[in-house]
């Protein structure tokens, strides 16, 4: 009885699962259908049309160099990892984190695997402390980038974003503060020790510099990305206006709502892009592109994910 009750749950989950996958999709395909229904294909395809060989060249190698740096960056938190074994668990995040609903799913699956890999060099809680900085000063980093677009060029974004990412600035303050002196929950006592060793040894002053240093390194190259698309494109913007723009896009892009931010991307950028007067076709043209090197990113996590094993990685 309590085997059919597992098998049950289990199955209950997995249709759940299905169900969740298929509302997303079609999600996505309806906010996709409504920027589609606003913004002009065929001027999609012309914007397309004037990207060279050497613009997509060199957006792929910015966004694979910092997916680099962004392995650096963890190798910060998780010190037992190589390089190459952080440059693996990276891209494995992307891979997942284009393939479930939301960048955050890929995260968790990169804790997960990170757990199972380093089960002999520390507890869970560890690791997953250490997914979990990393992710919160990349998204700080991306923050005080998108505060200084702001504060150069951001009048045109209205005061009421300016105090959004002032209020979001101080609760990921907050959140660093808690992280770094917070005593442990007694819930979590079990995970004390190892968690208290780490926590001193390793979130450390110039260790925390070092990190948020690299997330900005991480979304400088983000953004010099959306530069070059935009700018082969037609679209005329300061760096100021594009560190705005991609912190938005990219705190939108966290959102589970589609698979691979698909309509979400698409509807937030040519929504962004038209309040600043630029072409919403040529928008739609970069969202499309920025989804092909996600897919070139996730093609490289599927084949380092099923070339070894996390034990052997």
């Amino acid at each position: 009885m309590e085997s059919c009750t597992k098998d049950e749950a289990a199955l209950l989950g997995m249709n759940s699962a299905r169900k969740s996958f298929v509302v997303k999709i079609v999600i996505g395909a309806l906010l996709l259908t409504l920027v589609l229904e606003r913004v002009p294909m065929a001027g999609a395809m012309e914007a397309l049309g004037r990207l060279t060989f050497f613009d997509l060249v060199a957006a792929a190698v910015l966004y694979f160099v910092a997916h680099v740096v962004n392995s650096i960056k963890l190798r910060l938190f998780l010190p037992r990892l190589s390089i190459r074994q952080s440059l693996r668990f990276t891209m494995i995040g992307v891979l997942y984190g284009t393939a479930l609903p939301g960048q955050l799913a890929g995260d968790a699956v990169k804790a997960f695997r990170l757990t199972r890999a380093l089960s002999s060099a520390g507890g869970a809680g560890i690791t997953i402390a250490a997914v979990a900085m990393d992710k919160l000063l990349g998204l700080f980093a991306l923050l005080v980038l998108t505060a200084i677009g702001l504060a150069i060029g951001g009048a045109v974004f209205g005061s009421d974003m300016v105090k959004i990412v002032g209020l979001g600035l101080a609760i990921f303050i907050t959140l660093l503060a808690i992280a770094v002196a917070a005593p442990i929950p007694e819930a979590f006592e079990h995970w004390t020790a190892q968690f208290s060793t780490w926590r001193r040894l390793t979130l450390r002053p110039f260790i925390l510099f070092q990190a948020l240093s690299l997330g900005i390194v991480f979304q400088g190259f983000s953004i010099f990305v959306f530069a070059i698309l935009g700018d082969a494109m037609g679209i005329q913007l300061t760096i100021a206006a594009w560190a705005v723009v991609v912190g938005l896009v990219s705190v939108v892009l966290l959102l589970p709502v589609t698979i691979a931010g698909v309509g979400l991307r698409d509807s937030s950028l040519v929504g962004l892009i038209a309040l600043l007067g630029q072409s919403q076709s040529a928008a739609l043209a970069m969202s499309l592109v920025l989804l092909i090197l996600n897919l070139l990113g996730a093609i490289v996590g599927f084949l380092v994910d099923f070339s070894d094993s996390d034990q052997d990685a």
